[in-house]
């Protein structure tokens, strides 16, 4: 049961972060959840006793409710109105190319079209 229990810890977390176009961008990841719970019942609901099962209930609970914590209440502090709407006035700013040229949204004015990628990097 308890290795059960952590082998439901790490599907959680592996579902949480490997599949971000279903679960990442959701307020709240119900699966993700759902095997957290589990994952603690599996735990406290086990019949070993001694230090391991401690421990398993030690470290799933506190990864299960750092999680709910940052996910329920720590992500939902930071809504507020975006600075930008749509129809607004696209906000002047300039900053550096890959090629390291200073580039400016008003270089593109009387253009059709634009596109903008902010790419934030992988690291």
């Amino acid at each position: 049961m308890l290795l059960l229990s952590l082998a439901l810890l790490v599907a959680a977390f592996v579902l949480y972060f490997e599949v971000p176009a279903l679960l990442i961008y959701w307020d709240y990841p119900w699966p993700v959840y759902a095997l957290l719970l589990a994952a603690v019942g599996l735990a406290v609901g086990s019949r070993r006793r001694g230090a391991l099962r401690y421990a398993t209930i030690g470290l799933t609970g506190l990864l299960t409710g750092l999680f709910l914590f940052e996910t329920v209440v720590v992500s939902q502090l930071h809504r507020q109105r975006l600075a930008v709407e749509a129809g607004d006035r696209f906000p002047d700013f300039t900053l550096q190319t890959s090629t390291n040229e200073p580039f400016s949204p008003a270089q593109l004015a009387g253009k059709s079209a634009a596109l903008y990628i902010f790419y934030r990097g992988d690291w």
